[in-house]
């Protein structure tokens, strides 16, 4: 069993100054016409996460839960934790999000110029397609700084491997089904189950 690090980094939280109310996307998920704040894509994401640290816990893995700074903070943090850890053993970094723009797919965004990144995005996106057969797919996409996902591009410049999780959009339809305690949780698990079988690829690597 290869055992790893995963930074679990709930953003669109704990920024300071200006935007430290930031709490990402909102929408009116239960339809009464307000936009609460367990409706707040900061609010929600702390389920799933939640969910894959226990996972991961299980499974022998290390976590690191982030959830404060400016992401340049919090990218400069975790890459001071790099090397307290051993160099055979592999580390990752989640980019904890959900998605606006009323889409029907889920996410996983990767530093295009990472090796391991298209595996790992891969790997978890299976896992994430078993759980929640109301998205239209998941997709592996490729974040760069010079087009539409440099967005996503910018939650991720840590040195671990690292992914933009957007497993579902906040103001779809099947955010009503996907946002419940026991999808958030299946949510959760299936992003640590990805995380855990790219691991053991990286086995004598």
């Amino acid at each position: 069993m290869v055992q790893c690090v995963v930074y679990l980094d709930r953003q669109h939280s704990g920024k300071p100054g200006k935007r430290a109310k930031d709490t990402g996307a909102g929408a009116d998920i239960d339809g009464d016409g307000i936009i609460e704040l367990h409706e707040q894509e900061a609010l929600l994401t702390p389920r799933y996460i939640w969910a894959a640290e226990l996972a991961l816990r299980a499974a022998g893995h290390i976590v690191i839960p982030i959830s404060d700074g400016s992401y340049t903070d919090r990218f400069r943090r975790i890459n001071s934790y790099v090397g307290t850890f051993p160099r055979h053993m592999p580390q990752v970094m989640i980019a904890c999000h959900l998605n606006a723009g009323r889409g029907s797919y889920g996410s996983c965004f990767y530093d295009y110029r990472s090796r391991s990144g298209p595996e790992l995005a891969a790997r978890i996106a299976k896992q994430l397609r078993m759980v929640a057969p109301e998205l239209n797919g998941v997709k592996c996409i490729a974040a760069k700084p010079d087009d539409w996902t440099r967005n996503a591009f910018a939650t991720i410049q840590c040195t671990p491997v690292a992914i933009c999780f957007e497993p579902f959009f906040i103001d779809a339809d099947h955010a009503v089904e996907l946002s419940t305690p026991e999808s958030m949780t299946a949510i959760g698990r299936s992003l640590a189950a990805g995380i855990d079988a790219w691991a053991q690829t990286m086995e004598g690597k």
